[in-house]
C-alpha cells in the first residue's frame, strides 16, 4: 500500500488521481452545460481548491471570469471556528452576475455560509457552490451545495490542494489520515 507520512502522521490513498480527474471532467461538462454563454464568474476558495480549479478550467472551455479569494479557518486540523477574509472581492465583480464558487471541501459548511452572507451584500443574480469534497456528517450550517465530487466520512484528507500543516497541497491522490 502507497501510504505516506506528513508532519508525523500517516495517511493513506484514500481517492486516486484517475477517479478525482474522472469526476472533475465530470463536474466541469456539467456545469459548462448549464451556463454555457452566461458568462458566470467563477470565485475560487484559496488555497485549497486551486489544484481542483485548474483541473476544472482544463475541461471547462465556454466563456466565464475567474477570480480568487482566501478564506482561512483551519488551524492545523482543526477549525477554528473564526472565518478570515484575507482578499476581497468586490461589488462589480458578482453585482447582477451568476456566481459559481469553486471549494475543495465543504465540512461544516462555517466557511461557506460566511462567505455566501459576504457575497449577498453584492446582489449577484445567483450564487452556485461547487465543491471537490463533501462530508455531509459534519455540516453544521444549510447550504445549497448544488455539485460535488465525492462524499466522505469526517476522517481527515490531504491532498490535491488539501494540506495538513501546510504540506501535501502538491499530491496527486487524495490521501486519509490512518490513525487520527
Amino acid at each position: 500500500m502507497n501510504n505516506i507520512q506528513i508532519d508525523g502522521k500517516e495517511f493513506q490513498v484514500f481517492i486516486s488521481e484517475e477517479q478525482i480527474q474522472k469526476r472533475v471532467k465530470e463536474m466541469a461538462l456539467k456545469v459548462e452545460k448549464k451556463y454555457k454563454d452566461k458568462n458566470p464568474v467563477f470565485i475560487v476558495i484559496l488555497n485549497g481548491a486551486f489544484v481542483f480549479a485548474a483541473d476544472f478550467f482544463k475541461t471547462y472551455n465556454s466563456p466565464c471570469e475567474i477570480e480568487f479569494v482566501k478564506l482561512i479557518s483551519y488551524i492545523e486540523k482543526e477549525s477554528s471556528g473564526e472565518v478570515i477574509n484575507c482578499i476581497g472581492i468586490t461589488e462589480e465583480l458578482v453585482k447582477n452576475r451568476q456566481v459559481i464558487i469553486l471549494e475543495d471541501i465543504i465540512e461544516s459548511g462555517l466557511t461557506m455560509e460566511y462567505f455566501i452572507d459576504y457575497l449577498n451584500h453584492f446582489t449577484p443574480k445567483s450564487i452556485e457552490i461547487i465543491s471537490l469534497l463533501f462530508k455531509p456528517d459534519c455540516l453544521r450550517k444549510d447550504l445549497n451545495l448544488n455539485c460535488f465530487g465525492f462524499s466522505i466520512d469526517s476522517g481527515f484528507v490531504v491532498g490535491y490542494g488539501l494540506d495538513y500543516n501546510k504540506q501535501g497541497r502538491n499530491l496527486n491522490n487524495i490521501y486519509q489520515i490512518v490513525n487520527p
